[in-house]
């Protein structure tokens, strides 16, 4: 190579002969070759011999280019970067290959992407400051700016399943943070931009859903806080408290239309009756009515001990139909009646008990 270049810039000085220096590493007691520059020899046009047969065959184009880049760069082999031409040039129009070629179905995938990116997603004011965004409505934004604290804000409960992944991990700072306790506890995700003009996305994973927001760094403006609503969650909530507070409603309307009204005064009872036969296990504690249904209200201890039959008798003696149900240890006649027996058993060895209306002085 050395003795190329030699060559060459005695060629370009119009040597009419060149002697070859040796490598400048001389053995140790040699001298050195030296060159020297003589005067052209005066030579007719197109005298050949003017010019040494050694030069008039060496390719000095191709050395010259191994010397540098297809660009004119020195210091890189031929042909690095891009593929030369025939000429072993690069074209000045070369661009390279950074794409691929997109399937219509990848073409459709990537523009309903697009439109939802798109979409206007209208904050609201919430509490403490705090941007509400309405989950799935839309890629939210949140927007921060640098030596400012942005805070993103998990629903109460939800908790953060491995470490976030952001687009631009080296200029955005992204770090945990929780307030709260126990079921209550909400996760937050605080993020600080190093500078201004960044545009970055992030995802959050928790063990509910996942977050995809857009980050966006401003030199002055930026949103403090950012939280979530849930719309399809909050429906479904209020069906479920709604149904709940439906199911209580109609115990409690069961339950009045089952007991003593309330409403009924100490006037209106009547507990003109008389109770006889049976033991103490079988009598009742009272027998009243309110001039409309006859109440039997029977000792604690009968929850425990089989529930006697309540037969009401009518002006011959003989027992007659009637309706009554037992609520709370208390039997409830649909009726007024002068006289009712409780049996428990049958034959000779049944228990009863009398029960007779007394007539009002």
């Amino acid at each position: 190579m050395r003795r190329a270049i030699l060559a060459a810039a005695a060629l370009a000085g119009g040597c009419a002969s060149l002697i070859f220096a040796q490598n400048s590493e001389t053995p140790a007691g040699q001298q050195p070759i030296s060159v020297k520059r003589q005067a052209p020899a005066a030579a007719k046009k197109g005298d050949a011999a003017a010019v040494p047969t050694a030069l008039q065959t060496y390719d000095f184009g191709a050395q010259l280019q191994a010397l540098q880049n297809v660009d004119g760069s020195p210091g890189a082999p031929p042909g690095a970067g891009a593929t030369p031409g025939a000429d072993g040039k690069v074209p000045k129009d070369f661009r390279p290959k950074t794409d691929v070629p997109l399937s219509p179905t990848a073409v459709e995938a990537v523009r309903m992407s697009e439109t939802w990116r798109g979409s206007e997603v209208t904050p609201a004011a919430g509490a403490d400051g705090r941007v509400m965004y309405a989950f799935g409505a839309g890629l939210p934004v949140l927007v921060c700016a640098p030596l400012r604290v942005c805070i993103i804000e998990l629903q109460a409960g939800e908790k953060i399943v491995g470490e976030p992944q952001i687009g631009d991990a080296i200029r955005w700072n992204v770090s945990p943070g929780m307030y709260g306790d126990g079921d209550e506890a909400t996760q937050m995700i605080v993020l600080k931009p190093q500078e201004a003009g960044l545009d970055t996305n992030l995802l959050i994973s928790t063990d509910r859903r996942a977050y995809y927001v857009r980050l966006v760094s401003k030199p002055q403006e930026y949103v403090a806080r950012v939280a979530f609503r849930y719309p399809e969650e909050e429906n479904s909530q209020k069906w479920k408290q709604h149904l709940a507070e439906q199911k209580i409603q109609e115990r409690e309307t069961k339950r009045q239309a089952e007991v003593i009204p309330a409403l009924v005064t100490v006037e209106k009872l009547n507990f003109g009756y008389k109770v006889t036969g049976g033991d103490e296990h079988l009598r009742p504690e009272r027998v009243f009515d309110d001039g409309a249904k006859t109440y039997i209200q029977m000792k604690p201890e009968m929850q425990n001990r089989e529930a006697p039959v309540l037969v009401v008798l009518g002006a011959d003696g003989k027992g007659e139909m009637t309706n009554y149900r037992v609520r709370e240890r208390t039997y409830i006649v649909d009726r007024l009646f002068d006289r009712a027996q409780l049996v428990l058993g049958s034959g000779k060895k049944a228990q009863k008990v009398q029960i007779v209306r007394e007539p009002k002085g």
